[in-house]
């Protein structure tokens, strides 16, 4: 019942999250391995709120359910340590405080030991990210942010008790930022600092380099600065960087320190394997990067958090509260009926295109309700006169006429007099984008829809 409420209180935001906490109960069997079994660990880094797969070609790659679907699998031979690099989401408003609830509840569900926080964890503000760490059932780390008056907000370090090939061993996970991010932290946290990582190590020397028989630090920045830490504090085996594009990179060799990333987005994760034998010294043997595709099925547990994260999108209104800007050319929406009359063999083609199923795309995967989605699969819903609801605007569901050629009731009531706008490439990457169409060629997707002038006028 606690669980509904969450749901259904409308912008409970931190409020809620003190008073109500989640009442789930964390499944903690994803990633439980025997004592026996060989320690391996996972890591990752931005997952920018992409709880799962966002676009329209298939087959789209990422998602955690499938993530948790992974970590089960591989729990049935390894002995797991999961860590996470930042960046939950971009913090770009309430959805996003959303996902970052949710993406909490998705680690607890997979047993992740530590978090270490990058810059948009930090433009939630400071009081919501506490709120998330009260919740967090691993380690938030984060020792280089400072308050006003010099003292830590989170932990610099953890020590991890967990066994390799059934002997008890420690693991020392250290998490930092980079200062190059402080003025990010300071335009939604002003009193807060962000102090130099390499002075913080330095502070930390002598308990650090002596901690643990296997020490990894979780960095948020970059592989230069990665590099330069591991030349200059050369205790780390492994070295966890951020921001360095897509997909992930090879491993690369300071001294003794690997330094790795896994990529963005939660599309893939980074596997660390230790040798395998009984050396009393913890060596890394190798990297790997698991892809995670449609092979991955989601896992149904990480599933449900899911789709409470939608039930909650539907029941704060989100869709409503979308901001909303004049059209262009001052005109309105008339819907992709209005165009029939005139231009019937258009129509038809685009009535058996799949631009004219977009809605029940969504519908299918109760996305229906989520404006990050609907925004490509409607009819103007960032402007004034565009799409509203289902109940509302039904005539501007689906990817009409309208997306590509633009407002068009003046052309409608006038058609000599108000020419519709021109369709070309520039129309289909206002969402054919590469993060959501990797796939998406113009030429050869024109093909299924070209009809009319447009085109070749447009050239």
């Amino acid at each position: 019942m606690r669980r509904l409420m969450l749901w259904l209180l409308p912008g409970f935001g931190l409020l809620g999250l003190l008073l109500l906490g989640w009442d789930r109960t964390p499944y903690r069997g994803v990633g439980s391995s025997g004592e026996g079994q060989p320690l391996l660990i996972v890591f990752g880094s931005e997952i920018n709120g992409y709880l799962t797969p966002c676009g329209c070609s298939k087959p789209m790659v990422g998602g955690i359910p499938r993530r948790a679907t992974l970590l089960k699998q591989l729990a049935k031979s390894y002995r797991l340590l999961k860590l996470e690099n930042g960046d939950l989401t971009k913090a770009s408003g309430r959805q996003d405080e959303l996902k970052a609830e949710t993406l909490i509840e998705m680690l607890n569900l997979m047993g992740y030991d530590a978090l270490n926080l990058g810059e948009y964890d930090f433009k939630l503000g400071l009081a919501y990210l506490q709120a998330l760490q009260q919740r967090f059932q691993g380690k938030m780390l984060c020792g280089n942010v400072v308050d006003s008056a010099g003292k830590p907000l989170f932990d610099a370090f953890t020590l991890l008790d967990t066994s390799h090939n059934g002997r008890t061993v420690q693991v020392l996970v250290v998490g930092l930022l980079s200062e190059r991010y402080a003025d990010t932290i300071r335009q939604r946290n002003p009193d807060l600092q962000v102090l130099p990582a390499l002075q913080r190590l330095d502070e930390l020397r002598e308990q650090l380099s002596t901690a643990g028989e296997l020490r990894i630090l979780l960095w948020h920045g970059s592989q230069q600065e990665a590099e330069q830490i591991a030349k200059q504090h050369p205790y780390f085996d492994l070295i966890v960087y951020a921001h360095a594009g897509d997909g992930p990179l090879p491993p690369k060799q300071v001294g003794k320190t690997r330094l790795v990333f896994s990529g963005t987005d939660a599309k893939f994760v980074g596997l660390a394997y230790l040798e395998h034998e009984t050396n009393p010294a913890l060596t890394l043997a190798r990297i790997d990067h698991i892809r995670l595709t449609e092979d991955y099925k989601d896992d149904p547990d990480a599933l449900q958090i899911k789709l409470g994260y939608l039930a909650r999108v539907d029941a704060e209104g989100l869709l409503l509260q979308v901001a909303r800007r004049p059209t262009l050319n001052g005109d309105t929406f008339a819907g992709s009926r209005a165009c029939r009359p005139c231009h019937a063999e258009d129509y038809r083609i685009w009535e058996r295109s799949k631009h004219a199923k977009a809605m029940q795309t969504l519908i299918d995967e109760k996305h229906d309700k989520d404006p990050e989605c609907v925004i490509c699969h409607v009819v103007g819903l960032e402007y004034e006169g565009g799409f509203v609801s289902m109940d509302k605007t039904p005539q501007l569901k689906d990817v009409g006429c309208e997306s590509c050629h633009g407002p068009a009731r003046k052309h409608v009531q006038d058609p000599l007099n108000h020419k519709l706008g021109k369709a070309g490439e520039a129309s289909c990457m206002q969402c054919h984008v590469p993060a959501h169409s990797p796939n998406f060629d113009f030429p050869t997707y024109w093909q299924q829809i070209e009809h009319g002038q447009s085109l070749r006028d447009n050239r």
